[in-house]
Parts: C-alpha cells; structure tokens; sequence
C-alpha cells in the first residue's frame, strides 16, 4: 500500500524514484456491502486505511480544466523547446502562480516526468556507465524549490544540491 516515506523530489536519487514509481500506487478496491461486511474487523481496518491512503494520493486530472490544459501545453513546450537548444544563451523559463493546495507542484513534477520518460525513451540512458558523483552522470530533469523571489544566485544553490554538489563559502554571495 505505502513503500515508505515519499521521495525526496529535490535529490537526484529521489527525483529518479519519484519519477520511476509515481504511477505505481495501488488504490483500494470498491467494495460493495456484502464483500465488506464478509471482512474480519482487521481486514476491515485495513482495507479503509488503504482507502484513506488512495484519497490522499488520487492523480491529477491535467485536462480537468482549460487552465490545466493551456499550463500544461505550454510547460511542455517550452521543456521540449529548451531541450533542443544548442546555443548556450538563455532559455524561456515559465512561471507558475496561484493560492496554495491547487496542485500547481503536482502539475508541474508530473509534466517534467513524462518529459524525462519520454527523453531517456528518445535518447536512451546517454552514458549507462556514467557513475553517481561525476560529471558524466545524465539527469535531464532537476525539480527543486527555490525562493518566491527567485534570482539566479538563489536558484543556483537549490540546484547544486540536487547533484550533491558542494557549496563553497566564496559561493554565498548576497542573493
């Protein structure tokens, strides 16, 4: 039902195993009133902790509303697009605002992981000998939080550690 705590998005290893496993939850099956009430007390017990736990993880719907739907043609477009630049100038980058608790992270986690699906699936692993600590290590996607008044000093160390790249003292300038 529940493998143990949620991946850490915002490490490589946990971002890798959210984006492996997030498809993978179980939800509870519907039960009618005679297969319930054929359950032992235990089982019954069971059975609504695994439905608690399906509530909490229901998906999200991302053609729910015109709104999902134009963020999520845009994201990926603008991944798509930047992933394909060749020139080392500056990409478009899209920004994501509104109240708390309405999936905006969800949302955004899931279309980066379906893009890292599809980009291992186009490119293949890149370097399968690459070794975790090295530079030839192949992370096409980073999920990190940063501050809501983001600037590139700020979103460099939230990305450093996603790598577990160390932060130098001569690096923490003034953000």
């Amino acid at each position: 039902m529940l493998p143990g705590p949620p991946p850490a998005r915002n490490t490589l290893p946990g971002w890798d195993t959210y984006r492996r496993t997030r498809k993978s939850f179980i939800p509870a099956p519907v039960l009618d009133r005679d297969a319930r009430r054929a359950l032992s007390k235990r089982r019954w017990q069971i059975h609504d902790l695994h439905r608690t736990a399906t509530h909490a993880n229901l998906p999200v719907l991302s053609t729910s509303t015109p709104m999902s739907r134009a963020v999520g043609k845009l994201l990926t477009s603008r991944i798509e697009t930047n992933s394909l630049k060749q020139r080392p100038t500056t990409r478009a980058g899209v920004m994501i605002t509104g109240g708390g608790y309405q999936g905006k992270t969800e949302s955004v986690c899931e279309i980066i992981a379906t893009f890292e699906d599809g980009w291992r699936e186009l490119v293949g692993q890149l370097n399968p000998e690459a070794l975790a600590g090295t530079r030839d290590l192949h992370a096409p996607v980073a999920y990190v939080q940063t501050p809501v008044t983001a600037k590139p000093k700020s979103l460099c160390k939230a990305i450093l550690p996603f790598y577990d790249a160390p932060i130098h003292s001569w690096m923490d300038l003034p953000t």
